[in-house]
This record gives C-alpha cells, sequence and structure tokens, in this order.
C-alpha cells in the first residue's frame, strides 16, 4: 500500500484535486476512477464499479457516501486488493457508527483498511500520495516518517515553509484495522527512515505499540510523540485523586518515556526537533557552545537553552587568550559568545573567532541569531558567519536557530543543510529542539528494547464498582502484609472497648471520601476522650445531613518526616500505572506528580520519586530529618504486587503514605474494584 503500481479511485467530482496532487507528487503507474456516472475525472478514465475494475488494484482510495462502503470493500476483497484508504467519514467516530464500523471490519476480512475517516497516506520517497487535500510537496532522499491519527496535524507539519524532510505521511483516522502500532512497525523497515513523529489523539494497541518501539530502539530511530487531548476522568476522578492525577496525559507521557521517545507539545516544536534529528549527527552530551551577535540574545538565548537543560560552561584558560585576540576589541571570550558587530566580517575574518571557540571540547555548536527577510538587509554578512562556524565546527553536531520561525529564507536553510547544520526556526522551540536531540543522544545507547515490551492485551476496559470503606481496604492491606496502624471499629460512642493508645478518629460515611473537609476526622484523641470526640463528630455530620455506619479508631503515628501520594490503578489497554506525589496539600497546591507504567524496576521507581520537584521535603532538605527511603520503595513495591495479584482491584490509592524516620505507615488508603 506505500509503494503500489495501481491504484483506484473511488469518488465524484470532489476527488479531482487528490489525484491531481498524485500525479504532481510522481506516481508513476497506472490510475483508475471509479464512478458510475462518468466517463472520467481529472484525466483518469472511469469504470462504473469494482467489478468492473481490468485489474486488481494495490490500493483503492474510498470518497464515497457511507452507505456504499461496506459492499464496496466486500468487493474489493474478494477481487484480493492489496488494501483500501476509507476516507469516508461516519463510523465510529459518529454517534451511530460503531455497528457500520465493526460490519466494514467484517467486510475486509483479511484486507487491510486505513481508517475510516482518515485524510490517506503519502510515501514522498517514491512519489505516492494519495491524500484527500494538499499537503505540501516533498520529495527527499530521507526524511522523516509523521503518523496522525487526523489531518489537521499533518497540514501543519506538511505546508510549513521550514525545509521539514518528511518521507512519509499518514493518516490513520479511526484505526479500525491498521494501528499506529502496525504503521509505525511498517515506516521502520524503510532505511531513508531517519525519524518517525507520531501525533495521537487515542493510544490503541499498545501491545503491539510497545513492540513497535523496541524495534526503533534497536534501529536507533527516535521516535518524537505528541499527545492531544485532556483526559475527561469522570465518576474516578471523584472518587480520588489517583485518576485525576494520572489521566490520559500523565499515562501517555509515562509511556512515551517507557519507550524513550522525544515529547513534544506543538506542532512547530516537532518540526524543529525533526530537524535536528534528521540534519545534523545526534549530539552525545549537552556541552553547549553558544555563539550570538548580540547581547540580547546572549541574555535571552542563554535564559532559555539553559532551561532546556544545555550547559554552557565559560571557554577554557587555553581558548579564551586566542578568542579574546580574535573578537573585537569591545568584547571578550564568554559563552553564550557574542560577537558582536564581527558578524558583518567576510567569513575568512570571522573564522579564527570560530576556531578559537571550537578548541574546547564541546558536544554541539548552537548559533543564534535573526536573518533579515527576503528583500531587506544584504544577507551576505548573515552567510558569511554562519559560514564561518560551519567550516571551524568540524563534524560536531550544530545548529542554527533564527530567533524568529517566518524569518530564515529557504536559500540560507539549503546551505546551512549542505553543510551539515540543521537550521532551526524559532529561538523556544529551536533551543528546546536542540535540548531533546541531546537527551535523546545521552540515552540512545542506555535503551533496552525488552523491557519496552507490554501484555497489554491482557487489561480490557472496565467499569468501576464498589469501593470499599477505609477500615476495609486497610484490612486487606494488612493482611498483605502492608504497614497499617494499629485500628479498632466501633458503630458509636456506647460500645467502645478498652484502646490503650492516644488515637485518632475517623468517620466512615458512605461515598465521603475527602473526610476532613467534613470534620469527619479527629487527631491526637486521648482514651478517656474518644466518647466525646465521637459524639462531636456525629452531631457535626447530622448537620450536614450525613451519618457514619461506623467510626474508625487508630492508634496515632509519631510526627512524620513527611508525606507520600501512591495510586495505582488498571488503565484499560496499557495495564497497571503508578502515581506518586508529594502528599497531602501539596497534591492540590503543587501538581507535582508522576507516573510509570509497570511493571518498572526499583531504581526506575527511586529516580521518579527523586524527580518530584518537593521531593528534598522527604529527602532531609536543609538539615531536616530524612525518611527511611528503603522502607518508603518497599511499601511503594508491595503495593504494586498487592494490585498487580488482585486483577478485581480497578484502583488503589494510597494518601497519605506516611514517612517517618524507620518506617511508612498507610495513614488512608481508598481501593476501587472494577464492576
Amino acid at each position: 500500500m506505500l509503494n503500489p503500481a495501481r491504484v483506484a479511485w473511488f469518488g465524484g467530482g470532489g476527488i479531482a484535486p487528490a489525484i491531481e496532487y498524485m500525479k504532481a507528487n510522481g506516481f508513476i503507474g497506472e490510475a483508475i476512477a471509479v464512478n458510475p456516472k462518468r466517463a472520467e475525472i481529472a484525466g483518469l478514465a472511469c469504470v462504473p464499479s469494482a467489478a468492473d475494475l481490468p485489474w486488481t488494484p494495490d490500493i483503492a482510495v474510498l470518497v464515497i457516501p457511507k452507505e456504499a462502503v461496506i459492499e464496496t470493500v466486500r468487493a474489493l476483497s474478494g477481487k484480493d486488493c492489496g488494501g483500501v484508504v476509507c476516507i469516508t467519514s461516519g463510523f465510529s467516530e459518529s454517534a451511530d457508527g460503531a455497528a457500520r464500523q465493526a460490519e466494514l471490519v467484517e467486510a475486509a476480512g483479511e484486507m487491510p483498511v486505513i481508517g475510516p475517516n482518515c485524510p490517506g497516506i503519502a510515501n514522498f520517497l517514491d512519489g505516492n500520495a494519495f491524500m484527500m487535500d494538499h499537503f505540501g510537496n516533498h520529495a527527499p532522499a530521507k526524511g522523516v516518517a509523521v503518523i496522525s491519527n487526523g489531518g489537521a496535524y499533518l497540514s501543519d507539519l506538511g505546508c510549513a515553509d521550514r525545509s521539514q524532510p518528511i518521507a512519509y505521511m499518514i493518516g490513520l483516522g479511526n484505526q479500525a484495522m491498521v494501528s499506529v502500532a502496525s504503521m509505525l512497525d511498517a515506516v521502520l523497515d524503510d532505511a531513508r527512515v531517519t525519524a518517525v513523529n507520531v501525533y495521537f489523539e487515542g493510544i490503541a494497541d499498545v501491545a503491539k505499540l510497545s513492540q513497535a518501539a523496541a524495534k526503533a530502539a534497536r534501529k536507533g530511530i527516535p521516535v518524537v510523540a505528541i499527545k492531544g487531548g485532556r483526559s475527561e476522568a469522570g465518576t474516578r476522578a471523584a472518587q480520588s485523586h489517583t485518576a485525576s492525577l494520572s489521566g490520559d496525559a500523565a499515562v501517555a507521557s509515562a509511556l512515551f518515556r517507557r519507550f524513550g521517545w522525544i515529547e513534544v507539545t506543538t506542532p512547530s516544536e516537532a518540526i524543529e526537533t525533526v530537524k535536528m534529528l534528521s540534519f545534523t549527527p545526534i549530539p552525545m552530551g549537552m556541552k553547549t557552545g553558544f555563539i550570538t551577535s548580540s547581547g540580547s540574545y546572549a541574555v535571552l538565548g542563554g535564559d532559555i537553552a539553559e532551561k532546556a537543560g544545555l550547559q554552557m560552561v565559560p571557554p577554557s584558560a587555553e581558548a579564551a587568550p586566542a578568542i579574546e585576540a580574535a573578537l573585537p576589541a569591545y568584547v571578550g571570550p564568554a559563552n553564550p559568545l557574542d560577537i558582536s558587530d564581527a558578524h558583518s566580517w567576510p567569513q575568512g575574518d570571522q573564522l579564527p573567532i570560530y576556531q578559537a571557540f571550537a578548541q574546547d571540547d564541546y558536544d554541539l555548536f548552537a548559533q543564534v541569531m535573526c536573518y533579515p527577510p527576503e528583500g531587506g538587509w544584504d544577507m551576505s554578512t548573515w552567510d558569511a558567519t554562519t559560514g564561518a562556524l560551519a567550516e571551524a565546527k568540524g563534524n560536531c553536531p550544530a545548529a542554527f536557530v533564527n530567533t524568529l520561525a517566518e524569518a530564515l529564507p529557504r536559500a540560507a536553510r539549503d546551505r546551512m543543510i549542505a553543510s551539515g547544520m540543521a537550521p532551526l526556526q524559532g529561538i523556544e522551540d529551536g533551543l528546546r529542539a536542540v535540548a531533546h536531540a541531546v537527551r535523546y543522544g545521552a540515552m540512545r545507547d542506555l535503551l533496552e528494547p525488552e523491557t519496552m515490551l507490554l501484555g497489554a492485551e491482557d487489561c480490557p476496559a472496565y467499569q468501576p464498582g464498589r469501593t470499599l470503606s477505609e477500615a476495609e481496604a486497610k484490612t486487606r492491606l494488612a493482611e498483605a502484609g502492608l504497614d497499617v496502624p494499629r485500628q479498632w471499629v466501633v458503630l458509636g460512642p456506647d460500645n467502645l472497648m478498652e484502646i490503650p493508645c492516644t488515637c485518632a478518629v475517623k468517620a466512615i460515611v458512605p461515598g465521603l471520601l475527602h473526610k476532613t473537609e467534613a470534620g469527619a476526622v479527629a487527631l491526637n484523641i486521648a482514651p478517656e476522650d474518644l466518647p466525646a470526640a465521637i459524639s462531636v463528630m456525629a452531631g457535626r455530620l447530622a448537620e450536614q445531613e450525613l451519618e457514619a455506619e461506623c467510626f474508625l479508631i487508630e492508634e496515632m503515628i509519631e510526627a512524620p518526616v513527611g508525606e507520600l501520594l501512591v495510586g495505582i490503578r488498571h488503565v484499560p489497554g496499557i495495564g497497571l500505572t503508578l502515581t506518586l506525589a508529594i502528599g497531602g496539600i501539596a497534591v492540590e497546591l503543587m501538581q507535582d506528580t508522576t507516573t510509570l507504567i509497570m511493571p518498572a524496576p526499583r531504581p526506575d521507581i527511586e529516580a521518579a520519586l527523586r524527580g518530584l520537584k518537593l521531593a528534598p521535603l522527604i529527602l532531609g532538605y536543609r538539615g531536616r530529618p530524612a525518611a527511611d527511603l528503603t522502607a518508603t520503595l518497599d511499601v511503594i513495591e508491595a503495593l504494586c504486587a498487592f494490585t498487580a495479584e488482585h486483577p478485581e482491584v480497578a484502583e488503589l490509592e494510597v494518601n497519605p503514605l506516611l514517612l517517618t524516620r524507620n518506617r511508612s505507615v498507610i495513614a488512608d488508603a481508598v481501593l476501587t474494584l472494577k464492576g
């Protein structure tokens, strides 16, 4: 389907622009149109139906009413058609289309269908474009495969004037049969693909996606991923923080990290990142030689570069004198290096500056300036300074970052590409792209493809069922060997047993999960004060028209060093996810969380925990006592094991996990079963 010799177009006059686009991109095979009322469309002869085709197509493109799709697909399957691109909408994306899509899959049999509700596919490397819109003209010798659910993202990347090297452009629509995973696996077999960019709206077929991710890692092909849409957490968000803190976006990010993929947030950031990955060698370190011709760009660009994670160390004592000797008298050696008006010198006069600067062992160079627009100032001075860096850099990776996205002329970009420099556009997107490439270079050789594999087919969709009371949840966790406070459950103040310690009292009210706000928690209650505390709490609840079915009394734990939220849930199609956050109100205020796909090795869990912004609060910040990190990791792993061993559990949240100097105690727990 990606390199066909014969294509059949099904549709009316509306397909004429698509046929012209196919021709403009150089398709040299046989093509025919199928329409019962026309003799030709856009120069292609028409036949009335699939049964009248004079040969078996390698690919058929359907732009016909949804009511005609099923029988057309059935007929093409019967003719052993290589595959169908179904551009027609009105299937699972519509309110009444799910059954129609299932019927479409049944009619296709073994024949692959891309779509439905997709914009089409293009293989620009071989001159094949079968798309229902204009997505740019591309004819690279090698480049990036762009895979997307829909067409707008493809249009943004395809039609931008940024020298992006697009090899494939594939819109998959509803993924009724051909998923992102299947297509990613296919394009990775093309040695001309330098990188892959995937836009997800929904993530499906995760087990196969993990296999494709492992394949990309083995081949050393970087994948740039972007996830559109936010989680609609629904019922689970009302039950606990875990579902909202580890919604679709957080889980997708965790999945991308598991695969070693580069995550970006905008199409422009994706464009600049794939350019950086394609036009210059992958950097193998963060040590950056930053060069500009403006003090403002040195300050602003340095701030952005440092925030992105690039490291700019000053010139060495050995290099500094040579740099100073080559610079204008009123500027000195530094990194970022401001060459001031020396950028207007001839290339040969600038070369000593760059050669002196390049004496130090930088991992890459970033040149930050702004070309004038076409028809503006004489560009030769800018060409001279970029040419001087290109000559001085040797084989070191280098990027030219134009501060404005729209002001870098194509001719200048072409010269940079030919010299082995990546021409990046927009100071923020450009410097982030450099940093993405650097981080990918640092981790590429450390990726372990076998650890990426997931068996997500064992995680079907489910409906959340009954949520256990805190007392029930803790009893189950205690039976599994986890550390919970000693507890007693009473119906009211009149049936108290002898309790030997200072306690916490909690009202167990069906459906009430956030007890503190309702006044359903009292702390540091002496045994003799328990009857009064329970009576006062019951009265406070009655004022809110709430009634406790019982009261949970627990021994108080010594003052903790800190608190942690540990949330684990089954995500349909993916499996268990683990969410960590500093507990208490910090979760609400800071949204400082991290999510991992399980199973994850203990070092990864520890790294995720240490990576929280507020982690220093539990690790001994400014001489404060530190929590027992070993005990904390033991409990986290035990909670993950408990959930894995009990597939009936939909979600488990511990908040807070009280961290002391020698214990990690489950102070509150919410456990929801699958319906």
